[in-house]
């Protein structure tokens, strides 16, 4: 498996993420164990969870994702090869939304104890917090990665401006900044009042801004629980408008020609993208795995993107304030 660069830190990630949300609680421990493994088996080194997965489902009311990634570390014996990207700032059980220093540090800690290692290599703020600074929010994670315990930092469903104002916090204290931005994004793009309980789509600022900064984006819900590929999987609720039933059209009729599943040909665009762009591949079954790892293989001729490009895409195009 390829790499990409991770924001401008000088290091290089796999282009594709595995995402462990329901490892250990909706996916049990042996099919978990079995998807971990091929994963790594195809080149993958980059796993994605966070403290909250999945305390959500009946029956898990605490964190199980986390655990188990550290229980596949250990027994793999593979905790340098593979970095590992974790969240916090979500609610669950008795842990309220929040990004208070106290708190931030404290999940910090959890999470380190869950995974069973001294150092986390890509965290997120996993929500914006209105209520606490963000200059608390920025010297509390600098002073986590001072001591080890982080090494980059990353922000999800965080607002453009924000990430912006935290970066400027940042840069004018000389503090690591934001790195990595975890966002919903797929090739169709949603309405604009659609509403996501929490997740926080991409827009044309986000897009633009990472692009200009060069923070890497990850798209979580890349291929939309499989709406690309699966018959099952209508075009969901937010996202059914006219631009968006073309694009659908386009990437049915480019997966049937190159013989290729839908979802994989989508995560394929977005590797192709010339901003650094790592899908964060969800997956419960190894039959799923060996479709999204497709993508690493499809390429496009110069017709075929300006093709997928044409009807809809964010980011400012041709508009850079940079200046020469």
């Amino acid at each position: 498996m390829k790499t990409k660069p991770l924001g401008a830190t000088g290091e290089s990630v796999s282009e594709l993420s595995l995402g462990a949300m329901y490892f250990g609680s909706r996916i049990d421990r042996e099919t978990s164990f079995a998807l971990l493994d091929r994963y790594y088996e195809a080149g993958g080194r980059f796993l994605d969870t966070a403290n909250i997965y999945a305390t959500w489902v009946e029956g898990y009311d605490e964190p199980e994702s986390e655990p188990l990634v550290g229980e596949w570390l250990d027994e793999r014996g593979l905790r340098e090869e593979m970095t590992i990207a974790t969240k916090l700032g979500f609610s669950y059980g008795d842990v309220p939304r929040s990004l208070d220093p106290d708190l931030i540090e404290q999940e910090i800690a959890r999470s380190r104890e869950r995974l069973g290692i001294e150092t986390i290599d890509l965290l997120y703020v996993h929500v914006d917090d209105p209520d606490t600074p963000q200059v608390d929010v920025m010297e509390t994670l600098a002073g986590a990665v001072d001591a080890g315990h982080v090494r980059h930092l990353g922000a999800s469903n965080v607002p453009a401006w924000r990430i912006a104002r935290a970066n400027r916090i940042a840069a004018e204290r000389g503090w690591p900044r934001f790195e990595a931005v975890q966002t919903r994004f797929s090739y169709m793009i949603p309405d604009r009042d659609a509403d996501f309980d929490g997740q926080l789509p991409a827009g044309d600022e986000l897009i633009d801004y990472c692009d200009q900064e060069e923070l890497t984006v990850l798209p979580y819900s890349p291929t939309l629980q499989g709406s690309y590929g699966r018959d099952d999987r209508p075009i969901p609720d937010g996202y059914v408008r006219s631009e968006n039933r073309l694009k659908m059209e386009l990437v049915e009729n480019l997966a049937e020609r190159k013989g290729v599943d839908g979802n994989a040909l989508v995560q394929a665009w977005m590797l192709d993208r010339e901003q650094p762009t790592i899908p964060v591949v969800g997956v419960s079954t190894i039959d799923q795995l060996e479709a999204n790892l497709q993508a690493s293989e499809i390429t496009f001729t110069d017709a075929e993107r300006d093709r997928l490009n044409a009807i809809e895409s964010l980011g400012f195009d041709e508009w850079d304030l940079r200046g020469e």
